[in-house]
């Protein structure tokens, strides 16, 4: 239907209010529709006509849908007809203004104003002129001129939001902010409380957008004022003006951190109050106020504050137990049940109504609760300090807002551990030892308050339990007899849903730890019926965490000692039956029962009737067919096949087979890695049996041969091990895997990628081929095959591993090895390149892994290779020579030693042949002891080719030292040690290098040598050489992320270093003059680099050792750096968002220019397309953060094909939005 707007109007003049308000909510439909548009005659009727109903219609509804409609039309208008809503003859800044409007319309006036200023769109500069050049002026006038306090109010709120919108761009207009505050300034002392509180919260909004003079002007006014002001109301005023202000700013009210503690100091005293009752409220506002400013500084200023922070501990400290209108003995004395609730029933009604105190306490520990989210630092300190008084203070505490408030604290100081435990990998800190000495304290707070009455405090109270034992997760266990009451009480029919949620949620983590087991067992009777009953609940998120209790409660019938089951299993099997087969439920339940019906089978199997099995896996099956729970289905799948308990799946076999290599054929790469697995598994427990047919094995084969492949390696992997699990369950398949797997296989080993799991899998395909005996695929077929796969134009790598292939052939078939050695002898004398170099690849693989001493013209060979004039085959060899050592140290490694020291021209390579036999020795026990007989020998030659000028010999050299280092740590680490003063820098940057190898994954004697020399190796980051300052950062990352513990206590000494090593140095470019053109080199980029990523890598294994307003400091540089060095500082505040994102927050300040920075290219006409192609990784990443709904939209705007120009709409909200979201 068309619109028309006489029809329209003519709606609107009706006398019924219904006609009147059916008539503008149609208006506003037709304005939400994309293309709607009005001619200039219609626009300003309807206008006119809207503005007319706002002032006069005696309808309140007919009123507010009116301004509802104003706002979207306001995006359709011209700009005369946009000037005439705003300040027309009845335009809404008239009415507000007007003194004959009663308070009602002006107040919806006021707010159809600022709806319109949240949906001028970012383009439309002109409404946006017209805004800050004629209403902010008129406001301004208002504010400072008005005759009724109303009036003053309106235009106050109005002006919040167009600061929030548009504060940039206001502090643009000459004297604009000058006039506003020396308007808004005066209502500080206004008598009436409202005046002043709005004049507060809009200079909080003006502070973020003022500049540095009127800021500073701003700030030391209301510090005089606050510190001259005598009276309670003015006090209180300037104070949470002060607080407003904070906020906003953040560090940039830091250089008046003294004064701000001063004042805070004068307030904060805890004394004897006999006054009444008017005087102590007035005293605990502006207490309230006051910790409010803390609160602010301490996420906003934290550098500041950080000077005061044993003022503000103490504080805090004495603030959180400050009741003065309760004796301090009132809980001392213990009392019977009966009167103690009497008395707390008491409390409430004589007391509760009238107090104020409760403000304070629960200001003071919000204040411990910032502490603890910006600085992970001080978390050993909130722990020892904090804690045991914020666990005392909760048994205490009368008011629910401030126990909640204490139990979110506690929630925090778990979560942060968490954290820091979880990233730096050790959970015997001193943290942990605090935290378990406060578990009894703990659970006895708790234990009242989970029988109590309030839902939110019970709800806060499974919160916390709930986060400690994922700290902590047997510190529990004791204690399990006084929980179960309160468990059970908050699972019963008549508790709220949340409550439900939370105590599930509770027990499903308290279940799930390793012991849990034993602890539980004799509470399950207790437990169950409740869990069962929350399964019949209507709400499917109660039984989607009844369902993930249910699942623990099957491990712990598994896994219980001395336990029978039997008794429980039928009403779990009911339950979870019904579930399975109820149509229509949610995803999260389906997915719930499932997992239980897995469990029950794969673990229970044994218990369950041959019915009850058969009854589940058909039930299972048939969610196969459904493609929401294809993944959880086919993963279920999987544990059931690979059960100890040998489930039986003949029943459905034939269906599941058919149906989960179907799944091979689909896109989603999590559902065909899955299906693989679950293959794998069905293989693995029924491939001998009847059930599994040829035509089984066919089906599996055919499906599986797409995806052999580069494109994907791990799903290579996991295909390749299941046809190595079918040649092994039935050898009669190995002729249908050689004719349609292996010109797969073959294509991977020409492949340069092929490497790790999947090169593995594809070696043990060829050991099961060639150990299964068949007639039809015998050795010389499957070598051949190997063979013709060479050419001229095959990477080296694809040469090496075709050469472990033949290795593993030959190793798995006796009568092949001597003739196949003495062939590729041959062909490594005498073929082409190409033959030579995969000659000598396989003679070292065959030798690492059978003895080859007695083949007497090897070493001949060997170092006629070294010789050659082809690199490739002079490097071959090295590796060759070394993997021949592997396998006879006897006759080899004397040969190779022998060659050092009589031909220096082939030193490299033979260096690199020690290294092969080092490195692969240096694995296992047996290989140590080999190398342990040759060690002085083996360190003289290396410390004697530290300074060798080619890098990639010093990295073998370094390597070799590092891996030696293992066997004989003590004599190692000190020769390192004694040569990083070496005057040659080569040495030096060797030696710095050798560190990052003497990293083994397991625990080692060399963990604790190099911590106590540590120190003095990362003295190298004071060298004056690049390269070996480079070399140290690379072994400190090395450290930092694989054995963390060994540098922690270090860190303090050598992060001033690190940082200096992010700055951009002159001394370190240069410019080349190439022909005309001159180029810049950058000397340090490669240093830079490797600075940003160990701060990367500190971040997740030491925060707790790190000033994070300090560490975020550095990445200011690192933002506008090279765009390598930008991505990486990007990811680290990614990471920072995620484990420390109130920290981030704190001193995000310096940061917003240069990530606007990064978006400033898509202005430019002439930018390239390489430039636009990088700018999204910028765009979605750390906006995600500071402005989620930034990142989507964003997004869009770049999938819109010619729409790019229109991000620079988005960044304007993102400003806008900014400045109103930080004072959050």
């Amino acid at each position: 239907m068309s619109f028309k707007a006489d029809q329209i109007i003519e709606r609107m003049n009706q006398r019924d209010p219904d006609f009147r308000y059916m008539a503008v909510s149609d208006l506003h439909n037709e304005c939400l529709r994309e293309g709607f548009k009005l001619d200039g005659d219609s626009e300003s009727k309807i206008v006119s006509k809207l503005l007319k109903m706002i002032a006069e219609d005696s309808s309140g509804d007919v009123k507010g849908m009116a301004v509802k409609c104003l706002a979207p039309l306001s995006t359709k208008l011209s700009e005369k007809q946009i000037a005439a809503v705003l300040e027309g003859p009845s335009g809404l800044t008239r009415i507000i203004f007007s003194s004959q409007s009663n308070n009602e319309t002006k107040d919806i006036a006021t707010i159809g104003l600022k709806y319109i200023i949240a949906q001028v769109p970012a383009a439309a500069h002109s409404t946006r002129v017209l805004f800050i050049n004629r209403v902010v002026p008129k406001l301004t006038e208002q504010i400072q001129k008005a005759s009724t306090q109303e009036t003053v109010w309106f235009c106050l709120d109005i002006v919040n939001d167009l600061l929030g919108r548009w504060g940039r761009e206001m502090s643009q207009e000459v004297g604009c902010f000058e006039k506003l505050q020396t308007a808004v300034l005066p209502h500080l002392n206004s008598e009436n409380a409202r005046a002043r509180k709005k004049a507060s919260g809009c200079l909080g909004y003006l502070s973020a957008s003022l500049p540095d003079p009127l800021l500073n002007s701003l700030t030391e006014h209301l510090i005089k004022s606050a510190k001259a002001a005598t009276l309670p109301d003015a006090i209180q005023t300037y104070v949470q003006t002060i607080a407003e202000v904070s906020r906003s700013v953040g560090s940039r009210i830091g250089k008046y951190m003294k004064d701000i503690i001063y004042i805070i100091s004068k307030h904060t005293r805890v004394e004897e109050t006999d006054a009444g009752d008017d005087d102590l409220n007035t005293t605990c506002e502006i207490k309230d106020n006051c910790f409010q400013v803390l609160e602010a500084l301490l996420l906003r200023c934290t550098r500041d504050t950080d000077r005061y922070y044993d003022k503000i501990e103490g504080w805090c400290l004495n603030f959180l137990t400050w009741d003065p209108l309760v004796n301090d003995d009132y809980d001392a004395d213990p009392m019977e049940d009966e009167d103690e609730e009497f008395m707390n029933d008491s409390d409430e009604v004589g007391i509760g109504d009238d107090d104020m105190s409760w403000k304070v306490r629960k200001a003071s520990a919000r204040c411990i609760t910032v502490i603890i989210k910006t600085r992970p630092e001080k978390l050993p300190n909130v722990c020892q300090r904090f804690l045991p008084t914020i666990v005392s203070r909760i048994v205490k505490e009368r008011e629910e807002n401030v126990k909640l408030d204490l139990m979110s604290t506690v929630v925090e100081a778990f979560s942060q551990t968490a954290v820091v435990a979880s990233y730096e990998g050790d959970i015997r800190t001193s943290v942990i030892k605090r935290l378990t000495g406060l578990v009894p304290d703990i659970v006895k707070g708790l234990q009242k308050e989970l029988v109590g009455k309030s839902p939110k405090t019970k709800i806060g109270a499974f919160q916390l339990l709930r986060e400690l034992v994922v700290v902590l997760p047997d510190a529990l266990d004791v204690y399990i007899t006084t929980l179960v009451p309160g468990i059970q009480q908050a699972l019963d029919d008549k508790a709220a849903s949340p409550l439900k949620i939370e105590a599930l949620s509770f027990l499903r983590s308290f279940m799930a730890h390793k012991g849990s087991a034993n602890v539980f067992v004799p509470h399950l009777e207790a437990i169950t019926p409740f869990v069962l009953r929350a399964l019949s609940d209507s709400y499917y998120k109660i039984n989607g965490e009844a369902l993930r209790v249910l699942t623990e409660i099957i491990k712990i019938y598994s896994t219980a000692e001395g336990f029978d089951p039997t008794t429980h299993l039928p009403a779990v099997f009911e339950a979870t039956s019904r579930k399975l087969s109820q149509p229509g439920v949610d995803q999260e339940v389906k997915e719930g029962a499932i997992e239980c019906a897995g469990l029950l089978v794969s673990l229970l199997g044994d218990k369950l009737s041959e019915n009850q099995i058969s009854s589940c896996l058909k039930n299972l099956v048939e969610f196969l067919s459904n493609e929401a729970t294809w993944l959880p289905t086919v993963r279920i799948l999987e544990l059931i096949a690979s059960s100890k308990l040998r489930i039986d799946l003949s029943c459905v076999l034939d269906s599941l087979v058919k149906d989960i290599a179907g799944f091979l054929r689909k896109k989603s790469r999590p559902l065909r890695q899955s299906s693989l697995l679950t293959l794998t598994a069905i293989v693995k427990s029924h491939g001998k049996s009847k059930a599994v047919t040829s035509a089984h094995f066919e089906l599996i084969l055919k499906e599986v041969v797409p995806l052999i492949s580069e494109q994907d390696l791990l799903l290579s992997h996991l295909s390749l091990l299941l046809v190595s699990t079918v040649v092994h369950v039935s050898s009669s398949m190995a002729d249908n895997v050689m004719r349609l797997v292996l010109p797969n296989a073959h294509n991977l080993l020409r492949s340069s990628l092929l490497q790790g799991v999947a090169l593995q899998s594809l070696l043990k395909l060829f050991k099961e081929l060639v150990c299964c005996k068949s007639k039809k695929v015998t050795f010389d077929i499957l070598l051949q095959g190997l063979t013709s796969i060479i050419s001229p134009d095959l990477a080296r790598q694809s040469y090496n591993s075709i050469a472990q292939c033949i290795a593993v052939l030959v190793a798995n078939s006796e009568a092949s090895v001597r003739p196949t050695v003495t062939r590729f002898c041959s062909e490594a004398s005498v073929g082409s390149n190409h033959h030579k170099l995969l000659a000598i690849f396989v003679l070292g693989e065959i030798g690492s892994r059978i003895d080859l001493g007695a083949q007497g013209n090897l070493t001949n060979i060997i170092t006629a290779a070294l010789g050659s004039l082809n690199e490739e085959i002079k490097s071959a060899a090295s590796v060759a020579f070394g993997c021949l050592a592997v396998g006879n140290m006897t006759k080899f490694l004397p040969e190779i030693l022998s060659e050092i020291e009589l031909d220096s021209k082939k030193r490299d390579l033979l260096l690199g042949s020690l290294r092969e036999v080092i490195v692969r020795l240096s694995e296992t026990r047996e290989g140590k002891e080999n190398l342990s007989k040759h060690f002085d020998t083996l360190l003289t030659i290396f410390f004697q080719n530290t300074a060798q000028e080619e890098e990639g010999t010093r990295n073998v050299v370094s390597e070799c030292l590092g891996k030696l280092a293992l066997i004989n740590p003590e004599t190692v680490v000190c020769q390192l040690l004694e040569r990083t003063r070496d005057t040659n820098p080569n040495t030096r940057a060797c030696i710095a290098t050798a560190i990052k190898f003497t990293i083994f994954e397991k625990n080692h004697p060399i963990d604790r040598t190099l911590k106590e020399h540590i120190g003095s190796f990362l003295t190298l980051l004071n060298d004056p050489m690049i390269p070996v300052r480079r070399a140290i950062l690379l072994s400190l990352n090395q450290l930092a992320h694989h054995k963390a513990k060994i540098i922690r206590d270090s860190l303090p000494s050598v992060l001033s270093n690190l940082y200096g090593e992010t700055k951009v140095k002159p001394e370190h470019i240069h410019i080349v003059d190439v022909g005309v053109y001159k180029h810049k080199v950058d000397a340090g980029l490669e240093l830079r680099l490797a600075a940003f990523e160990c701060m990367y890598t500190l971040l997740d294994t030491c925060i707790s050792r790190l000033d994070l307003q300090e560490f975020i400091a550095q990445l200011v540089s690192g933002l506008v750096d090279e765009y390598d060095i930008k991505v990486l500082n990007h990811l680290i505040i990614c990471r920072l968002a995620k484990i420390a994102g109130v920290a981030l927050l704190a001193g995000v300040d310096p940061l917003i220019e240069p990530l606007k920075t990064c978006l400033s290219i898509l202005e430019k006409k002439d930018v390239s397309n390489s430039e636009v192609m990088k700018q999204p990784f910028f765009v979605f990443y750390p906006f995600s953060f500071f402005h989620p709904p930034l990142c989507v939209a964003t997004q869009t705007f770049y999938l819109e094909e010619n729409k790019t120009r229109r991000i620079e709409e988005k960044c304007s909200t993102c400003r806008s939005c900014h400045c109103s979201n930080t004072r959050l």
